[in-house]
């Protein structure tokens, strides 16, 4: 274990239901492309590699055929940026075993990001990105040979955030608007889904 020398844009005031506050550096398309890249790499050094203690923080259990023992948590905030690239993850208390595809489609949210216009200003983005555009970016940097298999991945990654919720310590209320939330952001995914399904198709009229 050893200190990364760069900069990892951690916003303070984020909540859910906000845009992060992203400086400009990590909103750059050049930016986006390295994520992909380096949680490729990530994922291709976690092949072969079988824990010995797989006491993990969630989902405590080894590894199922096809899975890897990743990050758990990857986004922005958990990224050293250095000369306005991507060039390390930190932070891997939420290791654990995971499907590489849907560690891809957790990070896509996160990275891309895909958010409702209001969250991406709040995020800093001006003018709006076009996302469908921003996800075939991403996933093309990261070598994903069949695009369209992320879609079915961006959901799941939200269905396990209800999964999750069982665990926390909420009163019902508070496990109510958590699961309201999570509800809206599946929605907003449906509303999206054939743009960014005609993007990573190539066909042509992929625009948001």
């Amino acid at each position: 274990m050893t200190y990364l020398d760069g900069e990892v844009p951690v916003d303070p005031a984020w909540e859910p239901g906000r845009g992060h506050r992203l400086p400009s550096y990590a909103r750059s398309d050049e930016a986006l492309i390295g994520a992909g890249r380096l949680i490729r790499d990530l994922h291709e050094a976690a092949q072969g590699f079988r824990p010995r203690c797989t006491a993990y923080r969630y989902h405590p259990c080894p590894p199922r055929p096809g899975q890897i023992v990743s990050h758990g948590d990857l986004g922005p905030w958990n990224t050293v940026y250095r000369d306005g690239l991507p060039t390390a993850f930190i932070d891997f208390d939420s290791a654990g075993p995971v499907d590489p595809l849907d560690e891809l489609a957790a990070a896509a949210w996160a990275f891309v990001p895909l958010e409702p216009d209001r969250r991406l200003r709040e995020a800093g983005f001006d003018p709006i990105p076009d996302l469908p555009s921003r996800l075939r970016l991403f996933v093309d940097a990261y070598g994903l040979t069949d695009g369209p298999a992320i879609l079915p991945a961006l959901q799941r990654s939200i269905l396990a955030g209800a999964e999750r919720i069982a665990t926390w310590p909420l009163s019902p209320a508070d496990a109510a608007v958590s699961l309201e939330y999570l509800a809206g952001e599946l929605r907003w995914l449906h509303t999206i889904t054939p743009a960014l399904e005609r993007a990573l198709t190539g066909r042509a009229g992929a625009g948001r």
